[in-house]
């Protein structure tokens, strides 16, 4: 049989699905630490298991998807959707402050999200609060003639425009909205200076984070950036608006080179190689790592190497995974199998077994599986509406 030759735009499609479908399908262990007692209830099958509390009563992990079905994201599938709906809200262009928007509004007080919320995103939430609490406070305080009342009603118009513009476009929907009821040029000079204020706080309120979901939101990100100069800035950025550490940012480099090179050469092999390529010298030692231990299985490294969510524990178990599998379908397989946070490695290994493989090819990603993810249509809609296929 020839092998099956894919376009760009069938891998980057790939990819994005192929992050979201292997996370759905490790849900339904995800933290359970216990390779053997995977095995014993999944011996075949292990995917898209319904989260069930008594699979993890007496054995080691931690049961944290009480109110999830099968087929539903876990948190890291929810922050590779967050980016993906933040890309196509902004006609495929990374914008920070609309990605950081897009974040606060799934995860934040009263956001679309429900279920599990993880040490770095909850420092990050913590920290935009902060920031805007005291931005705030300082527009508050800036030297104004006017009533309270007034100054209370602009700083409104700022926040209003803040969560929808940025850069120039920002400073002229402020006077906008500002003339709308006061067509007063003194009173759009002082929003301007509101403005400046806030402005100030839009720096990176990222968790001081290493662990996996700092490379959540990559495969969306990396698809539609790949072969563009802008890559490794965009990457950076995105990582650092949860996870804004040094350490975290390399592994994201590292893990946005893996993907683009499964985009661009279909190759799993020459996928992993690429993780050592330009800014990512934190891959080199787990590269050589992964090297000398593919004559074992994935679980087998993973039970010395680590089980647990920081990236210098669950980058190289991916690498292993994506350099040993053959398949979409096997790499799911054996991370599931190596228990922990399968879902956490899942993201990468997903994307990037989607890029080479494809959707729906003997060795890509089943389109039964897709069809099993919760919102699967829309997902799909807005991979689509993303990569304009």
């Amino acid at each position: 049989m020839s092998k099956q030759v894919l376009t760009i735009a069938e891998r980057k499609r790939g990819a994005i699905l192929g992050a979201a479908v292997a996370d759905a399908a490790s849900l339904g262990f995800h933290w359970l630490y216990d390779q053997s007692r995977i095995i014993d209830l999944e011996p075949t099958s292990p995917e898209f298991r319904s989260p069930d509390k008594t699979d993890y009563h007496d054995f080691a992990g931690y049961f944290a998807h009480a109110n999830k079905s099968a087929g539903d994201l876990s948190q890291y599938g929810e922050q590779h959707a967050t980016m993906l709906r933040a890309l196509e809200q902004n006609q495929g262009v990374y914008d920070k402050a609309k990605y950081e928007t897009a974040f606060v509004e799934c995860f934040g007080y009263g956001g679309s999200f429900s279920g599990y919320i993880d040490h770095p995103t909850r420092d990050t939430l913590n920290n935009i609060i902060i920031a805007e609490n005291q931005a705030i406070e300082r527009a508050m305080d800036l030297p104004f003639k006017g009533s309270d009342g007034i100054k209370r009603k602009l700083i409104t118009k700022v926040l209003g425009s803040a969560k929808q513009f940025s850069g120039q476009a920002l400073r002229e929907e402020v006077e906008k909205a500002v003339r709308v009821t006061d067509n007063d040029d003194g009173l759009v000079e002082h929003a301007m200076k509101m403005l400046d204020q806030w402005m100030k706080a839009q720096s990176f309120h990222g968790a001081d984070d290493t662990q996996l979901p700092a490379l959540a939101k990559l495969p969306a990100l990396v698809a539609l950036y790949a072969q563009q100069d802008q890559l490794h800035a965009v990457v950076d950025s995105a990582v650092r608006v949860t996870n804004n550490n040094e350490e975290a940012v390399a592994f994201g480099q590292a893990s946005a080179n893996i993907i683009e090179a499964a985009i661009t050469t279909g190759d799993p092999a020459r996928a992993v190689d690429a993780a050592t390529h330009e800014q990512t010298g934190v891959a080199a030692p787990y590269l050589q790592q992964v090297q000398s231990s593919l004559d074992r299985s994935t679980p087998d490294v993973t039970a010395e190497w680590g089980m647990a969510c920081q990236l210098s524990i669950g980058f190289p178990s991916a690498m292993h995974c994506i350099a040993r599998s053959g398949s979409f379908k096997e790499a799911v397989r054996q991370n599931i199998y190596a228990g922990g946070d399968s879902c956490g490695r899942s993201i990468l290994i997903g994307a990037v077994m989607g890029a080479c493989f494809g959707v729906g090819s003997e060795k890509g990603v089943p389109e039964q599986w897709i069809d099993k993810i919760t919102d699967s249509e829309s997902i799909q809609q807005s991979v689509d509406r993303v990569l304009n296929v």
